[in-house]
């Protein structure tokens, strides 16, 4: 009975878990976006988050495991994170931002300047080589 009662309060701490936004320090982000069905679930949610990144090649194409590092403009790290899919969402302070961005072997650096209201969006391009 007790490994039941144990079982029950890992899955209900794991549903838990899951089922909220992710957190990096005290930033709340999601990322994601493979395919429309999720690129709309963003969508719907994007009015609660305060930045938006999306990736993709110079073509158009999305990409999806891209190294996502923001600083801020007193060069702390306040977001370290690998994207899901092409959308990335974070509510940031108010206040300029410096976004790294790794996507094989390539770094595309961005400054960006996070709005008290509204939506400060970044569109981050790589040219593949192939």
């Amino acid at each position: 009975m007790t490994r039941c009662i144990h079982a029950l309060g890992t899955m209900a701490l794991i549903l838990l878990v899951f089922s909220m936004d992710v957190r990096a320090g005290d930033v709340p982000y999601l990322s994601g976006g493979v395919g429309a069905d999720a690129r709309e679930e963003l969508l719907a949610k994007e009015k609660e988050y305060n930045l938006k990144i999306v990736v993709a090649e110079r073509s158009g194409d999305y990409l999806a495991g891209v190294k996502v590092v923001i600083e801020s403009a007193q060069k702390e790290q306040v977001l370290d994170t690998t994207m899901e899919g092409p959308i990335l969402l974070a509510k940031l302070a108010p206040g300029t931002y410096t976004i790294r961005a790794v996507h094989d072997g390539q770094t595309l650096t961005r400054t960006v300047t996070v709005p008290a209201q509204g939506l400060g969006r970044v569109d981050l391009r790589w040219s593949m080589t192939k």
